[in-house]
């Protein structure tokens, strides 16, 4: 593996916390001018930032993941076209809901577009991010698989599985079967009666489907969150963005290279959402109460925040 190669796959692994200059020299056995040249050259390309720490010492992130951008975690989900196309951040696409949100809790992120239960649940015992509002509405729906054992597959705490547990007798739903990411309940469909899964996997399966719109009504898919220590030093920021976010035309290149969804599949997935729709709290609670989560209006109400 090549000096530069080896630099990008240690930050990527660090992430937030980001490398010392020095720890990128012992790790990859190259030079001090060797180390100084691959980030010099980085740099330029804009994929890493560099902050003075101690003496002559850099730590050095890639740039999506360091301290000087404001960022914003999301799914790998077209329901996010609008937020993407708003403004200039860094967007991290996360494989994983409640890993998004924890992140925003800890205020690793300044803003998650996560699905909305997820954002309630751990908001109200987090207490560290608000929900600003609703991004879209439904984009999601049950594909079939190869068998029929009353298994299906869902991410944990999501719409997801709010909306399975909502229609559960309907579709015959004996057990949960819990992955972390959509490959995997891509490749559940062989062992499961059907997936939970959104857009634009549940568009692309060449499966029998059906859209839990169909069976459960409209539903507010994901929210966005901010959280609240950013919200309190960046007040003009954060209502810039969500303002930007609201009145965003879609920019489908954009989305497709945050994405890395061929642009014709975004653009054409993007039409099972509506975006910024308007629910109350009362709306929000009953739905999600369809799915055996009762929440207090007081707790709802405490997530929340008008921007």
């Amino acid at each position: 593996m090549m000096f530069e190669e080896m630099v990008v796959k240690i930050l990527k692994e660090r992430k937030f916390d980001g490398a010392l200059q020095t720890e990128l020299v012992e790790i990859t056995g190259a030079s001090k001018s060797r180390i100084s040249e691959i980030l010099t050259k980085l740099e330029k390309e804009g994929r890493i930032a560099r902050k003075k720490e101690t003496g002559k010492n850099y730590r050095v992130w890639l740039r999506e993941y360091s301290e000087s951008r404001i960022k914003v975690g999301i799914l790998r989900a077209t329901e996010y076209v609008k937020l993407i196309s708003a403004g200039d951040c860094e967007f991290i696409v996360y494989s994983n809901a409640l890993e998004l949100t924890r992140d925003l809790a800890l205020g690793r992120i300044e803003f998650a577009a996560s699905p909305i239960v997820t954002q309630v649940m751990l908001g109200i015992t987090m207490k560290s991010f608000k929900i600003t509002g609703i991004v879209a509405e439904n984009g999601s729906g049950v594909v079939f698989g190869d068998k029929t054992n009353g298994v299906f597959a869902t991410t944990e705490m999501s719409a997801m599985e709010m909306n399975l547990r909502a229609i559960r007798n309907r579709l015959g739903v004996r057990e949960f079967k819990y992955c972390d990411s959509a490959e995997c309940l891509i490749s559940s469909l062989e062992s499961v009666n059907g997936s939970a899964i959104w857009e634009p996997y549940f568009t692309i399966a060449e499966r029998d489907k059906i859209p839990f719109s169909e069976m459960a009504g409209d539903f507010p898919c994901c929210s966005l969150a901010v959280n609240l220590s950013f919200l309190k030093e960046s007040e003009d920021d954060v209502e810039r963005f969500i303002r930007n976010s609201r009145k965003a035309v879609s920019d489908y290149e954009k989305a497709s290279k945050v994405l890395g969804f061929d642009e014709d599949v975004v653009k054409k997935t993007v039409k099972s959402y509506k975006f910024n729709p308007d629910y109350s709290v009362e709306e929000i609670g009953r739905i999600i109460g369809k799915s055996g989560f009762e929440i207090s209006k007081k707790s709802l109400e405490s997530v929340f925040i008008e921007i």
